[in-house]
């Protein structure tokens, strides 16, 4: 028997403004990035721990390969998208994969005393880089299983509330971003024996 598909997926409204919303931070995500005031390696972590709470086939495959080129171990990564933050994970990191369960758990909704703990702990630069990198996974989770959601309809088992105009414009808008993340993985899979982000 098939296994419900019980995953977070997009409308197209909110497809749309949460697109926006990261265009218009385009800046400030690069400088993010440069920065490395999260490390590379948590920054993946964090993808992971978002990825594994909506199981988007996708981001796993690429966040799983690209934390592998960060230097994270294979069994790591199986444990992060097992929703488990192992004995790997180090007391600098677990404060920042709590809270990126929490915030994919919540639907980007962690409690006040939580963002206040998290910025005490990394700062408030860190904390806004930590923010930028969840919105950014949620954005490319529920894109992929927007996508997932219209190759279930195709093949007879539409989606329980999802629409198909919604899929439709969902995987139009975002097919080169799709096609991007899953050549990538598919190529450091190739390249890189016993690569989980094949998953």
């Amino acid at each position: 028997m098939r296994r419900a598909f019980d995953k977070r997926f997009y409308t197209t409204g909110r497809f749309l403004l949460d697109v926006a919303s990261l265009v218009s931070r385009a800046p400030r995500i690069i400088e993010a990035y440069y920065s490395r005031r999260v490390p590379w390696a948590l920054a993946e972590k964090i993808m992971l721990a978002v990825t594994a709470v909506h199981d988007c086939r996708h981001c796993a495959r690429f966040h799983g390969a690209l934390a592998r080129l960060s230097g994270v171990e294979a069994e790591e990564i199986k444990g992060l998208l097992r929703m488990e933050i192992g004995a790997q994970v180090d007391d600098y990191e677990r404060p920042a994969l709590q809270f990126a369960q929490e915030y994919a758990q919540t639907e980007d909704r962690p409690s006040k005393e939580n963002l206040q703990e998290l910025k005490r702990f990394y700062g408030e630069a860190a904390t806004r880089d930590i923010l930028l990198y969840l919105r950014m996974i949620c954005v490319g989770n529920l894109t992929g299983n927007t996508f997932d959601a219209l190759l279930e309809r195709l093949k007879g088992s539409p989606v329980r509330d999802s629409r198909l105009f919604d899929e439709l414009v969902v995987t139009i808008v975002a097919s080169p971003f799709l096609a991007f993340i899953n050549a990538f993985a598919v190529r450091q899979g190739r390249t890189c024996s016993g690569n989980p982000a094949g998953r």
